[in-house]
């Protein structure tokens, strides 16, 4: 009951960033307000009988992964020891109240509703932002990818540095929207961690797509299934105005979860077929995005070597830019890099663990009367996970805020599903274990290098 009021807050903090835009927000801790809420109502909570003071299966994954990384950055880290111990502690705390705070499937769903009400504003100003004529944006020096759009129409970044430019100032020619955001290269994005249109893509399907499905499931009525319809053709604008072809993906893997669901294999060849016309016509093409990729396969290829050179503990946590100008845009491969090859298991097996239970969950549930809706908030982050798991190929999500939103979430319905059958628990086993610690193995030392080798790197 207390807990869900920092929970909520944490997640709208944390992805519309209030505080970027009105800057009398600026003057209180928010970040740390909004997490002594969540942690201290949990606490509240379980002090009250209100929670049970249980785990979910993932958290021990979760904290053999938050030791092995801590144990990493003192290895490697340096004097960015503290700033990685705060992030960790945020991050966990973040994961842990969702997981653990939410063990009702009306709780379940207002944590879930925020995420999509955030979303669906996130994707509103995405739209606005891309219909928007281009304007010279003054870039703000002392925050990298922030700036103001002045009023002043343009073509390119030249015609703003004339007579009515300010002296010293830099610009660039950008379509700008609310709230002080603008497009990078024409592709929309928001701010802080979605300042990446493919960042920006991914979490709108994700949260805001897929949240849709699951609520217009569990309630099949008209209305519902009419607004799921015209927030899933928002999202889908957004995600086109983006030029993210990650984020095509995306929309199309989501989709597909529930088309396989509904109608098995066929009903997943019909949906491939009905998403190869977008994505053949969608996202980014040319020049640009022939060299994004292949800056791509150069911070994969500083990936691999940093591991050589620190097979165990890797470089530690947030290091890979101190080695490379450039992030690894690959979590799998950020993972290996940062944190040996023991951090990319753990990691993967949180996400494998999560896939798992889902999984077993749907299908488990088929046979419990009155559990459809729980069945369709499975399906529905079961689709998100499966999204989230191909974009972070191209995005570096190990410790993005949205990754840990989920891995909790999961944990949530874990949560919620026990309350009426305590027994149920999913585990990986030895030999998942053991699948998981090869195919790293050959990551690293086979299909990595050879993809490299056969991308020229």
């Amino acid at each position: 009951m207390f807990a869900i009021f920092g929970i909520c807050g944490l997640l709208f903090f944390i992805l519309a960033r209030p505080q970027e835009y009105f800057l009398v927000l600026q003057k209180l801790p928010l970040l740390y307000i909004f997490v002594a809420a969540a942690a201290g109502g949990f606490m509240l909570d379980v002090r009250l009988r209100l929670l049970e003071l249980r785990g979910t299966p993932i958290l021990k994954l979760v904290l053999v992964f938050m030791a092995w990384t801590t144990v990493c950055n003192v290895m490697m880290a340096g004097q960015h020891l503290v700033q990685s111990s705060i992030e960790l502690a945020i991050l966990f705390v973040l994961f842990a109240t969702i997981a653990h705070g939410v063990q009702r499937l009306r709780t379940l769903r207002i944590v879930a509703g925020t995420l999509l009400l955030t979303c669906l504003g996130l994707a509103a100003l995405g739209v606005h932002q891309g219909l928007q004529e281009r304007t010279c944006i003054v870039l703000d020096e002392e925050h990298g990818g922030e700036g103001t759009p002045d009023g002043r129409p343009c073509e390119m970044a030249e015609d703003c540095f004339g007579d009515d430019a300010e002296p010293g100032s830099e610009y660039r020619c950008e379509k700008g929207g609310l709230l002080d955001t603008f497009s990078i290269e024409d592709r929309v994005r928001y701010r802080g961690e979605l300042q990446d249109p493919n960042e920006l893509g991914l979490t709108i399907c994700i949260g805001g797509f897929s949240m849709l499905i699951a609520f217009a499931n569990q309630r099949r009525r008209r209305g519902t299934m009419l607004v799921a319809a015209l927030g899933s053709g928002l999202v889908f604008w957004c995600v086109l105005a983006t030029q993210s072809r990650g984020g095509i993906v995306v929309f199309a893997l989501v989709g597909a979860v529930y088309f396989a669901r509904r109608f098995g294999i066929a009903g997943l060849i019909a949906g491939a077929a009905m998403a190869a016309p977008v994505l053949a016509v969608a996202g980014r093409s040319g020049d640009k995005a022939d060299q994004s990729t292949q800056l791509r396969y150069e911070a994969w290829a500083s990936g691999l070597q940093m591991w050589k050179q620190s097979p165990v503990f890797g470089v530690g946590q947030r290091q890979f830019i101190e080695h490379h100008y450039m992030t690894a845009h690959n979590s799998y491969v950020l993972s290996l890099a940062e944190l040996g090859l023991v951090g990319m298991a753990l990691f993967i097996s949180m996400l494998v663990l999560t896939v798992k239970t889902l999984v077993i969950g749907v299908r488990e549930l088929d046979r419990v009367p009155g559990a459809k809706p729980a069945q369709a908030w499975a399906l529905g982050i079961l689709a998100s996970f499966v999204g989230m798991m191909f974009s972070i190929n191209t995005l570096s999500f190990c410790w993005h805020s949205v990754l840990w939103i989920f891995l909790g979430l999961g944990g949530a319905w874990v949560s919620v599903v026990r309350t009426h059958k305590p027994d149920f628990e999913v585990k990986l086993t030895v030999r998942d274990f053991a699948f998981i610690a090869i195919g790293c193995a050959l990551y690293a030392l086979v299909v990595l290098p050879l993809y490299l080798r056969s991308k020229g790197e």
